[in-house]
């Protein structure tokens, strides 16, 4: 597949092989190709590139969507109020401990932060503040007992296994959890543009692979195809810094003149709940939010955390990564064939790392997204070294596989995938004499329309981490 630049003429770029008119018959399959050439080719909008443009989409027929989450199967619970004693379990005996969920089973080996075992005896009594539970020490030394840090409130406990009695024992019970059911609204988005009879006549083409493997051409005005990728910018826009404009009842005060509701679903962003900020970025920082959110993934059929950025976020994550060769004893002349090209007066400084290998084995990868240099956000500062704040911006999104399914899918309205008509005046736009494009108008030239109705949607959102830095003092 390809794009590229022509000159308009009738007998080879007619009606009948127009964009519009192909939108027209398979809106979800040419706006899925659209997305896929125009963004391999312009590269300003990744998150439309990596969803509509691979594929990676659901068609609904209404307005709202739905999906469920799972959470994880192996949680921790957190003590829900301290406990008055000191030295709990001394001696071999009982205690009581509250948790804020029922979620540990009768007969379990639990334990705190320090380590120290103890096994739970019986389901535990439902409370106003949480679930009383009681349990014993597993050590058979009678001096030991349970530190008193491991039971403060808001320490978090974990369930280990299940020892029973060596004749006559009971089957336990087993947790089971429901998914999370999360509900969303898909946004509708428009832009239009208007031009004269003396518009230039140059076209945008689009060869795409048909069925029997053979390849066809489809044409768009190259003037419609710049208002698109201004249109598909917006809509990136939006998919990135969406907010949701409706509570959690489905209800908006957001009104448009007309008096109907104007819908905005949440972005990417709105949607991740890890956030934090940084004013140096290290190594270590880095270790820190991979190590987080690589728990949350362990059921991931193909692990794939992708770091959106800027110019400024690329600048410090090689930074990072160098002083930390150097820290390591790495310097520029002893592995000058990885850094310096050249020779005499023409040496060139040179590698950039843009990728990560964690201890783990996973690889993570940063793609520049042109948003955090040059969009609404960026434009308006403040600035670091010559750079918008908001091109050190580091989003790490989780682009995993969890049940054969990406995690981040592009919702479309069916038959809202990529709508596009135009007003004819005095003038025709090209690739619109189809009467079912158009619409009728009195004024000396013609407009094009786009329309689109969809949303980003981050199916497991509490596996991505925004990260955002601060100004030092």
């Amino acid at each position: 597949m390809r794009i590229y630049r022509d000159i308009f003429s009738e007998s080879k770029y007619n009606d009948s092989n127009s964009v519009a008119a192909a939108l027209l018959q398979k809106p979800a399959e040419i706006s899925s190709v659209i997305t896929h050439l125009s963004g391999r080719e312009d590269k300003q909008f990744p998150l439309s590139f990596i969803t509509e443009g691979m594929g990676q989409t659901v068609t609904i027929d209404g307005l709202e969507y739905e999906y469920r989450v799972m959470d994880r199967m192996d949680k921790a619970v957190a003590i829900a109020e301290t406990p008055s004693g000191t030295n709990l379990g001394i001696g071999g005996g009982f205690f009581k401990l509250v948790f804020t969920t029922n979620w540990f089973n009768n007969g379990y080996v639990i334990a705190g932060e320090s380590g120290v075992q103890i096994k739970i005896f019986g389901d535990p009594t439902p409370l106003a503040n949480g679930y009383e539970y009681t349990v014993k020490l597993v050590s058979p030394d009678p001096t030991s007992y349970l530190p008193s840090t491991d039971v403060i409130a808001g320490k978090l406990f974990g369930q280990y296994y299940n020892p029973v009695e060596t004749d006559f024992s009971r089957g336990s019970d087993s947790k089971w959890m429901a998914p999370s059911l999360i509900r969303h609204k898909l946004t509708t988005l428009r832009k239009s543009y208007s031009f004269s009879r003396a518009a230039q006549n140059a076209v945008m083409v689009f060869e795409v692979p048909t069925e029997g493997g053979k390849m066809t051409k489809l044409w768009m005005d190259w003037a419609e195809y710049q208002y698109m990728i201004q249109y598909r910018k917006e809509c990136e826009s939006y998919y990135l810094y969406g907010t949701q404009s409706y509570d959690e009842t489905g209800v908006t005060s957001l009104q448009g003149n007309n008096g109907y509701p104007i819908i905005v679903g949440p972005g990417l962003l709105d949607q991740i709940q890890n956030r934090s900020t940084y004013s140096d970025f290290t190594v270590e920082l880095l270790d820190s939010i991979l190590g987080s959110l690589y728990i949350g993934m362990s059921d991931a059929q193909e692990m794939d955390i992708t770091v959106y950025t800027g110019i400024g976020g690329f600048r410090v994550f090689d930074r990072a990564l160098k002083d930390k060769l150097g820290n390591m004893g790495f310097t520029l002349l002893v592995n000058s064939d990885k850094f310096i090209e050249g020779s005499g007066y023409e040496l060139a400084l040179q590698g950039y790392f843009r990728t990560y290998k964690h201890v783990d084995g996973h690889t993570l990868r940063l793609v520049k997204h042109p948003m955090y240099d040059f969009g609404p956000r960026a434009q308006v500062g403040p600035w670091i070294d010559a750079l918008p704040l908001e091109s050190y911006r580091m989003t790490f999104v989780d682009q995993s596989k969890y049940d054969g399914q990406s995690n981040i899918l592009m919702v479309n309205q069916r038959g809202g995938e990529m709508l596009r008509w135009g007003v004819a005046g005095s003038t025709v736009p090209n690739g619109m004499g189809n009467s079912n494009l158009l619409r009728a108008s009195d004024i000396d030239g013609a407009s094009v329309h786009f329309l689109k109705t969809a949303g980003i949607v981050l199916r497991r959102f509490t596996t991505s981490f925004d990260l955002q830095r601060i100004k030092s003092a």
